[in-house]
């Protein structure tokens, strides 16, 4: 039987708001996010950059660890990397040193990071991934690498595991999710390739088979709809995921335009609910 380790992902609580949109911080207090989640049932939650910034400035990590644990908040996922093996991007270090930060001070079981969409020769990305993953395993923590169909290089499970398995780090694996899995080149038979020990984190969502707005990434931010509500037969998603023995985190990845006009209460049980019907 799976143990209650569900993640409220930091889109599926963070208000009218979505990724690329700019405005990336919750429009909910913290310590609100974190009570309200608590006594709906979830055991973990999200943050991206710029919410983690804006929580450090306004309660300190080390305030912040506290609210979440007094709420039975102990899974802490962080997000996102991109762009991490490029050093001369400054950018994306100066988000590798915000995300590691908040990382180790929030004692996060996992870090969630892209692939390149090849502009690194292979090798030298699973290089950069081996020194990634040995700079997460020093604070305590995992990398959870997100494959997507936007991605060339790693846009499916097969691509995935030719970097996991090279690179042959044990806090290193897939952030598995509904949505990129579907609409990708993988299929759900794909599964069955992946170890469960290759799995850190898995995002159960639900989406439509054919495009809504014409544009991959329009519906990837628009139409991330809560499991069960699509096409995505997210009972045998999850089925197929927990049968390989996984007993990690699932978290509810929920990105859409009605989704996000909901007050946060409201949002956040309609994330809760959608994930737990399946366990």
């Amino acid at each position: 039987m799976y143990e209650n380790k569900i993640i409220a992902s930091h889109w599926a609580i963070a208000g009218n708001h979505y990724c690329g949109d700019h405005v990336e911080i919750a429009d909910t207090d913290f310590k609100e996010r974190m009570e309200v989640i608590g006594r709906i049932g979830f055991k973990g939650a999200g943050f991206v950059e710029a919410d983690l910034l804006n929580t450090k400035e306004k309660y300190g990590y080390k305030e912040a660890r506290k609210i979440a644990e007094a709420n039975g908040i102990t899974e802490i996922e962080v997000e996102v990397l991109d762009k991490w093996w490029d050093y001369d991007n400054k950018e994306a270090q100066e988000s590798r040193k915000n995300v590691f930060e908040a990382a180790e001070q929030l004692g996060a079981r996992h870090i969630k990071v892209f692939g390149s969409e090849g502009d690194v020769e292979k090798d030298k990305f699973i290089e950069e991934f081996v020194k990634l993953c040995k700079d997460a395993e020093a604070i305590g923590t995992k990398i959870a690498m997100e494959f997507m169909p936007f991605k060339a290089d790693m846009d499916c499970i097969k691509k995935g595991l030719e970097v996991f398995r090279a690179a042959g780090m044990k806090n290193a694996g897939f952030c598995l999710d509904t949505w990129h899995t579907f609409m990708g080149p993988s299929t759900y038979d794909d599964i069955a390739l992946i170890k469960p020990e290759e799995i850190v984190t898995v995002e159960l969502v639900d989406g439509y088979a054919e495009l809504v707005s014409g544009s991959l990434w329009r519906d990837t931010c628009d139409y991330r709809l809560p499991a069960g509500e699509g096409d995505f037969n997210c009972k045998d998603f999850i089925g197929r995921v927990l049968d390989l023995g996984y007993k990690g985190t699932i978290g509810c990845e929920i990105i859409a335009i009605d989704h996000r006009e909901l007050p946060l209460k409201r949002a956040a049980a309609r994330a809760y609910a959608s994930v737990k019907q399946y366990l």
